[in-house]
């Protein structure tokens, strides 16, 4: 079953489906879903069966008691996730001393996700200062009943769950409730937000996130050759529709990601946003430069090494085609991201 990162969409149909999430849980499939809150259902959380910790010893539940804790459900590469950070860390920094705990629940989407070592290195670059539990197989986003990146979960004092939101923003909305769960002064001040890089209100509709690979890659794949596992030479397809993307040379297809096989390798992307963003690496694990090239515009390098989120295009929304160039065999390119 795949899961899908999260994105916004119109607030009433959202809470709908956030109230929905909450009641069919694990059985329900992951949709392109965001920005919803929904009052907790009173229950209590599951104890945390972490593979590591970062931050922090293991959280028993003897740790966490009497405590208000916020359970943020993340993935480094996901850049929905990352826009939220900026929000939970101030949470954290600010209400910690009144009785806050964050955990933030470290669940990966990709197999390069699952290395402590990629995470110990995605946490110090996010400036993530709060407790990390790391979730390589999903123990505790299924034991939460989670459908979702980025998914908060939100308990009082007394272990129940007091309010859940999926995807970014409502971010004044959950502060207000940690502060009410916390008893904090309504005169006091608010948490200081540092380090926002932006993202969409919903209010435009946006390329949707787009997989590469021959697991979810096929739905929007343009090509006279079908995306199958494999080393395979793409021909360039006519013409490309809003939303498409295509191969182009010799590329490797495997399940989670295409990756370059040989001179000539392209991959081409038809979008409609401002920001737009690719999870990469290398299969050596050394630097590949990529030349990245909107329309006609001269093309920019960007150097690939570590397994990550990388942003390619910041501009006004529009209409574009991309098209991304590695300089060698070797690059692996999983998802493409999109912000306003």
């Amino acid at each position: 079953m795949s899961r899908r990162r999260v994105y916004l969409i119109t607030a009433v149909v959202l809470v709908l489906i956030a109230v929905g999430a909450v009641a069919l849980a694990a059985g329900t499939k992951p949709s392109t879903v965001g920005g919803a809150a929904a009052k907790g259902d009173g229950s209590t959380a599951p104890s945390l069966e972490a593979k590591g910790w970062i931050n922090t010893r293991p959280l028993t539940p003897s740790a966490l008691h009497d405590k208000v804790v916020l359970y943020d459900f993340w993935t480094y590469s996901c850049v929905n996730c990352v826009r939220t950070i900026p929000y939970v860390r101030s949470w954290y920094d600010r209400y910690h001393r009144d009785g806050l705990v964050v955990v933030g629940v470290h669940s990966p989407e990709f197999d390069f996700e699952k290395s402590h070592a990629n995470v110990r290195s995605a946490v110090k670059k996010l400036g993530v200062d709060y407790p990390v539990a790391l979730d390589d197989d999903m123990t505790i986003w299924n034991a939460f009943a989670n459908q979702y990146w980025p998914a908060d979960y939100l308990y009082d004092r007394s272990g129940h769950q007091a309010e859940v939101h999926f995807g970014e923003g409502g971010y004044d909305g959950t502060e207000t409730e940690i502060r009410r769960l916390l008893g904090v002064k309504a005169s006091s001040p608010r948490a200081h937000v540092r380090g926002h890089e932006g993202g969409t209100d919903g209010s435009v509709d946006l390329t949707p996130e787009t997989y590469n690979g021959s697991e979810r890659g096929a739905e929007r794949f343009v090509s006279p050759q079908e995306l199958a596992d494999g080393t395979h030479t793409f021909s360039a397809p006519g013409a490309l529709q809003t939303n498409d993307h295509a191969l182009v040379g010799p590329w490797t297809v495997a399940p989670q990601y295409v990756e370059s096989a040989g001179p000539g390798a392209s991959l081409l992307l038809r979008y409609d946003a401002g920001q737009v963003n690719l999870v990469m690496a290398t299969a050596s694990g050394g630097p590949i430069d990529v030349a990245v090239q909107v329309d006609d515009q001269p093309a920019k390098t960007v150097r690939v090494q570590a397994a990550d989120l990388y942003n390619l295009v910041e501009a006004k929304v529009g209409t574009h085609t991309v098209r991304i160039t590695p300089a060698a065999p070797g690059l692996q390119a999983y998802a493409f991201t999109f912000g306003g």
